[in-house]
């Protein structure tokens, strides 16, 4: 895991591995088949550990989106190179393993679009989809920040508050944005 986030897939072989491993690099066979079985394992672990921070039943949708959201901030704050791992690098999947990891992540999308269909009635799934993609992207990208952004004290409260006031633009009452229309300018009294 820590190889792949520093240097990428493609950028470790196997010999690295092993030695990093504190063993030769043909002695990984025993365990895995090559470096894509290590990057599948990784990958399933990154999700096993989302789900397992999102998982429980709710009554009331917005309790549970909140949930959702706190365990994905959770996940993305605590396990960096993982998250890291799992976003950059999904591209590197081989073939064989993307479909049954593609219904993984499936299965958790709909989750979400599901708690944002009871939140916010009346979108298009669609739309919905797009903005669950967005949300993860904004608690995704943790993983590729300076380490000193890290350090803000109650930065996961921070990641929940902005995903679940974004999501807010799903309300029924929300005020569209027009297309080209340019944002207010601030005046000379208000701080900038």
């Amino acid at each position: 895991m820590h190889l792949f986030y520093e240097r990428g897939f493609d950028g470790v072989g196997v010999d690295l591995i092993g030695e990093r491993a504190g063993m030769s690099g043909p002695a990984i066979y025993r365990y895995f088949s090559g470096k894509d079985e290590i990057l599948i394992t990784l990958v399933d672990e990154a999700i096993d550990r989302v789900m397992m921070s999102t998982g429980g039943e709710f009554g009331n949708p917005r309790d549970e989106l909140e949930h959702l959201i706190r365990g994905h901030v959770q996940r993305a704050l605590e396990e960096r190179e993982l998250m890291s791992v799992w976003t950059k690098e999904r591209n590197s999947i081989p073939k064989k393993y993307r479909s049954r990891l593609r219904y993984r992540i499936n299965r958790y999308i709909d989750r979400w679009v599901d708690t944002l269909d009871a939140c916010y009635p009346g979108n298009p799934r669609d739309l919905l989809v797009s903005a669950v993609h967005a949300t993860h992207g904004l608690i995704d990208s943790t993983a590729f920040w300076p380490t000193q952004s890290l350090k803000l004290s109650a930065l996961d409260n921070l990641l929940t508050g902005m995903a679940m006031s974004g999501l807010e633009w799903l309300a029924p009452n929300r005020q569209p944005v027009a297309a080209g229309r340019q944002s207010p300018k601030l005046n000379a009294s208000q701080p900038s």
